[in-house]
């Protein structure tokens, strides 16, 4: 093969060659610290923790952001780990002990990263740390050289993050963002022009509304971190996320209804459109906070201008229908810049959410990053954390061998643990398939190693030559050559990393086996007896509990302005199952790399995402501006209201059922017929109950509330058993 068609093979399966520059940069750390600890100072403890720093902070970790970003983490992460290295020491002196510790590292350690990807990218690297300080030798006396060589290679590691071969900064999901916003504002200014210009395809503003769905997110550019700027970045995502679905909707119509036109309504969705434009200059950099000034005069005008229009036939329908569009879109709008200004850091108005309905949307603006973290952590210390779940099956596992370990007295234990955390997933099912290409590669590797041992015997040049290649290929062989050769070439690595400091043995190779296939297995058992079905079967559960709430909530709130019911704590309930849900399917989106790939036939999570984040916002919103009782004088519209949302919670039922029962969804209920209520029925309803006058100023909240459950509906009914880029939810 040419060498510029082998390059471009190598870029295909490994994009920008950043597991490539990875790999050179640990293994040039790795092996630097070791020779020189190794051969120039003599020193076998500091060589050990050099190396082992180097791999544990370079390979074993994957911490997300630019490389000052990453070398700054590091450098913060080096107390840790040297309390976890001098941990590891002091238990290191009976098998029970050092298995205790492990427990309670392998939990805590694994728990932490709920609070965001960079603490989560560290876990595999804290977990080496202690591992290989609590096997034998026991020597506390060596602390000392064991922190001075794990110094050396995090703080050489940190370096060369930056200055070796450094991986081009990642992009930013605030840039995506801007993109939709400058799409969106460009399609309302459109929508709102006189005379109207062709406005953009209703197919371009759902492509960039699918952009911002995680699932098309690499995972180094995703905010899921417990800080108030990621959380703003995700709930300013849903927002405008809403608000495109909207302006698509309002594309849609205007091409059917060309010349119903409200000029109140354009110069709402004008000012939209600026607000729209001022957040995607503030996430790009090119202009200030953006402000919802543009809103106010706008809102006002509206508002007192369609309370006295008349309507007249089906171009007044439309022109009713068009407004209320129009002021959803104004007020998400509203919603996204204050997110969007919580993300530039600038001050954002004082929380008026009642007490009684607290935590409101911006309940995190102003307060301190530990108290998010701490808030985040708390939320999931309960078994139905998938974070919580993980962390104990990693640290059962973990404390399992390193107990197995020291009752069977076997040298190299450390590997053994080491294929725990290789094999580990979050479901059973993600640690079988791990396992037997990790048998596999190992037994290769053996292979290798034993005519290699039997061959090279004591010459210790040979195996100083043969580690810096087998390394490279070890830490770059993952995307490139799949799972299995990882451990080829690691066995491979170690097995001439040790022969340096000891004389090999002739059976060398079958204890790095033997050590393998028994983390394996216990990483294998620990997996199939505790929560085996992973993040799949919790977020089963999760959507479950999301539908069922959230559908709980539009009813309660349609009853209450309908003057059927009382506002309860139904909101708040779908609320928390919403961040339990959006946890959960992150969790899952991390067990097969690309959610629903490899399984086309199961159910479109993301949608059910979507249509949590519907109804909390547009359920918040209404709540805020429609009094309780405020339909109950138009009992038409209020039966058609009713009906709708109690349609909408049939719909979603089977789909509750299927979650349940772990079965592919099937059929749904079939969308609303022509006299089952929509938006167009209860405009149609006020229209007629106007006749041709000005209607009540509170029949356009019937307007405003169909606008919203005929959006619901449409996303529930796009549920279907599809994969996610076959089968799009409307926005």
């Amino acid at each position: 093969m040419p060498f510029g068609g082998g390059l471009e093979w190598l870029r295909a399966r490994d994009p920008g060659l950043r597991a490539v520059r990875r790999s050179a940069r640990v293994t040039l750390v790795a092996c630097a610290g070791f020779y020189a600890a190794r051969y120039g100072l003599g020193d076998r403890v500091v060589a050990v923790y050099a190396l082992f720093g180097a791999i544990a902070s370079g390979g074993m970790s994957f911490v997300p952001g630019a490389p000052r970003e990453r070398a700054r983490t590091l450098l913060a992460a080096m107390p840790v780990a040297a309390a976890l290295v001098t941990l590891g020491t002091v238990l290191g002196a009976h098998a029970w002990t050092a298995a205790l510790g492990m427990f309670g590292v392998g939990f805590l350690v694994t728990f932490a990263g709920v609070g965001g990807p960079r603490l989560g990218g560290l876990a595999g690297g804290l977990q080496a740390f202690y591992m290989l300080a609590c096997f034998p030798p026991y020597a506390p006396e060596t602390l000392g050289a064991r922190l001075a060589g794990l110094a050396a290679g995090m703080v050489m590691m940190a370096a060369a993050e930056v200055w070796l071969l450094p991986d081009p900064a990642p992009g930013h999901y605030a840039d995506r963002l801007a993109r939709a916003a400058a799409l969106a504002a460009g399609a309302l200014r459109a929508l709102a022009a006189e005379p109207r210009p062709p406005v953009d395809s209703p197919e371009r503003l759902m492509a960039a509304s699918q952009e911002l769905r995680m699932s098309r997110v690499p995972a180094d550019e995703r905010p899921t971190s417990a800080s108030a700027r990621d959380r703003a970045l995700c709930q300013g995502a849903a927002y405008m996320r809403h608000l495109l679905a909207q302006t698509r909707q309002l594309t849609q119509d205007a091409r059917d209804t060309p010349g119903a036109r409200d000029p109140a309504a354009s110069r709402l969705l004008h000012a939209s459109a600026t607000a729209c434009h001022g957040v995607a200059l503030g996430l790009s950099g090119r202009g200030p906070a953006p402000s919802d000034a543009p809103y106010t005069s706008a809102a006002a005008d509206f508002e007192a201008r369609r309370i006295h229009l008349p309507v007249l036939g089906a171009s007044g329908e439309a022109v009713v229908r068009g407004g209320a569009i129009a002021l959803d879109i104004a007020n998400t709008g509203a919603l996204l810049v204050t997110a969007v200004r919580i993300v530039l850091g600038a001050p954002v108005p004082a929380d008026t959410t009642s007490p009684a309905d607290r935590p409101g949307p911006f309940w995190y603006a102003g307060r301190p990053a530990p108290s998010l973290y701490a808030r985040r952590l708390l939320a999931h210390l309960t078994p139905r954390s998938v974070y919580f779940q993980n962390a104990v099956r990693i640290a059962l596992a973990l404390a399992a061998g390193r107990l197995i370990v020291g009752v069977l007295d076997l040298s190299h234990g450390i590997w053994a643990l080491l294929a725990t955390v290789t094999v580990m997933r979050s479901s059973a099912a993600g640690t079988r398939t791990a396992l037997w290409p990790a048998f596999g590669g190992t037994l290769a590797g053996a292979a290798v190693t034993a005519v290699m041992v039997f061959s090279v015997t004591d010459h210790v040049a040979v195996y100083a030559v043969v580690m810096p290649a087998a390394y490279f290929l070890a830490f770059s062989a993952r995307p490139v050559l799949g799972a299995g050769w990882v451990q080829t070439f690691s066995t491979i690595a170690a097995v001439a990393a040790f022969a340096q400091l000891d004389p090999a043995r002739p059976g060398v190779a079958a204890v790095r086996f033997t050590d393998m296939v028994i983390g394996g297995v216990t990483g294998a058992l620990i997996g199939l007896l505790a929560w085996p079905q992973g993040g799949g079967g919790e977020l089963r559960r999760a959507c479950t509990r999301l539908l069922d709430r959230g559908t709980r909530a539009v009813t309660e709130i349609i009853d209450t302005i309908t003057g059927n019911g009382t506002v309860g704590d139904a909101l708040v309930r779908a609320r928390l199952a919403q961040t339990i849900a959006e946890a959960s399917y992150a969790q899952y989106a991390t067990e097969r790399g690309a959610p629903d790939a490899e399984h086309p036939a199961e159910t479109d999570f993301q949608a059910i995402m979507l249509a949590g984040n519907r109804t909390i916002i547009m359920g918040q919103t209404l709540v805020d501006h429609c009094p309780p009782g405020a339909l109950a004088a138009w009992p038409h519209s209020a039966t058609h209201l009713r009906d709708a949302a109690h349609h909408l919670r049939l719909t979603a039922l089977s789909l509750t059922y299927d979650l349940r029962s772990g079965k592919q969804p099937s059929a749904l209920i079939e969308p609303p017929e022509a006299n089952v209520p929509t938006d167009h029925t209860v405009i149609a309803d006020v229209c007629a109950a106007s006749e041709g006058r000005a209607p009540d100023p509170l029949l356009y909240y019937a307007v405003d509330a169909a606008i919203w459950l005929t959006s619901l509906q449409q996303v529930v009914t796009a549920i279907r058993p599809a994969a996610e880029g076959r089968t799009a939810a409307p926005g």
